[in-house]
């Protein structure tokens, strides 16, 4: 299990294709996602995953999928019943997801899934992760956690300048 602060990156036979899950600001999670995962990667991603959700605390998810190729045919489906069969947890536990995707096809294919998964729950299409950071902050405030929602802003730099004078 990962422990809030720590960081794992799930490297197949290829170091082009890797899932990097950062925790260090939990309750955000970042996910980086490089290449075509191979499904041992993807089981292993599904794995932390799960394992967050056993933890039963709020929580936001950055998906920062810029580098992302694209997911095989079996791993979104995979993903889709992965999700399906969880959605209850989510729905409790998981306050949104933000997606920072530039690839109109991983946007396109990342929209189809997120249209099956969802269900209601919050998500937003970033176009970058200073911008998913932001989100992900006012997600944070929005549920009275104020401690993360700070973290968040100072950690990426988005706190307001105050005015000299």
């Amino acid at each position: 299990m990962l422990v809030p602060g720590f960081a794992v990156r799930l490297q197949g036979m290829k170091s082009a294709s890797h899932i990097t899950i950062d925790e260090s600001l939990w309750p955000l999670i970042v996910v980086r996602m490089s290449g075509t995962p191979s499904d041992r990667q993807f089981e292993d991603y599904l794995a932390v995953r799960q394992s967050q959700l056993d933890r039963q605390e709020k929580h936001v998810i950055i998906y920062d999928a810029v580098r992302l190729h694209v997911l095989t045919n079996e791993q979104r489906q995979r993903q889709i019943d992965w999700f399906k069969a969880r959605t209850p947890l989510m729905r409790q536990y998981k306050l949104g997801s933000a997606l920072v995707i530039t690839s109109p096809l991983v946007r396109l294919t990342l929209s189809v899934i997120q249209h099956f998964v969802q269900g209601g729950m919050p998500y937003y299409a970033a176009r970058s992760v200073q911008d998913a950071a932001a989100w992900s902050s006012a997600r944070f405030a929005e549920a009275g956690l104020l401690d993360a929602a700070q973290r968040v802003r100072e950690h990426f730099g988005l706190n307001p300048q105050r005015s000299m004078g």
